[in-house]
């Protein structure tokens, strides 16, 4: 049996002992999945949600924030948290608006259409967690970026590492329009593992994740 077949059933089978999801949740993953807008999954979801209730970031900077998901899974960890969210998708941007207003954690979060490239260039505020969900081939460029950005013993939690599978063999019909992407993607986990600014670790939860913790 495949180990993904495993994780797969696995997730099928812990599914019964799952919370289940608020409606506006629900709402949110049905738009995302109807209208094909990346979002993560729930297993990733209830991750950020734990780290988020276990950690309490007061701060959160969420690198590609969409139409709002992620977002909600880490305000149920921590109803508290301030977010910046960032997205230069302007019916995203609307549609996160909408969704927030709809969950009622419309104050928590501030939304701002931009790159995250040219919000580091102007912005000079400190996170308490960066939640990276991006352009793949755009995290190596910004690893430093969000170093600087993250308050002492602040967590960078960056999703995708396995890129879909895409790290662990392209092929042939995709090296044309990924090659370029897998090796940014590898370079920027080569670079976050030989940081020595950061304690780092690697899990083979939903599609890969990378929590790493800036040191004090």
């Amino acid at each position: 049996m495949a180990s993904t077949d495993f994780y797969l059933r696995g997730l099928d089978y812990l599914e019964q002992f799952q919370r289940p999801l608020d409606p506006w949740l629900k709402e949110i993953k049905r738009v995302g999945i109807a209208r094909k807008v990346p979002i993560i999954d729930d297993d990733m979801g209830r991750f950020l949600k734990m780290l988020c209730a276990l950690k309490r970031p007061a701060t959160i900077l969420e690198i590609g924030c969409g139409i709002s998901y992620a977002t909600h899974w880490m305000l149920l960890g921590n109803p508290n948290a301030r977010i910046t969210g960032l997205d230069y998708n302007q019916d995203r941007l609307d549609m996160c608006a909408d969704f927030l207003k709809m969950s009622g954690f419309s104050d928590n979060i501030t939304l701002c259409r931009t790159w995250a490239k040219d919000y580091f260039q102007t912005q000079r505020s400190t996170f308490d967690l960066i939640f990276q969900d991006s352009t793949k081939k755009e995290y190596a460029g910004m690893l430093e970026n969000c170093y600087q950005s993250l308050k002492p013993e602040g967590l960078l939690i960056v999703d995708n590492i396995f890129y879909n599978g895409k790290v662990l063999g392209l092929a042939e019909d995709q090296e044309k329009k990924y090659k370029k992407a897998v090796q940014a993607l590898e370079l920027f986990s080569q670079q976050v593992s030989e940081h020595k600014g950061f304690d780092c670790h690697f899990f083979a939860i939903s599609d890969g994740v990378l929590v790493a913790q800036r040191k004090s």
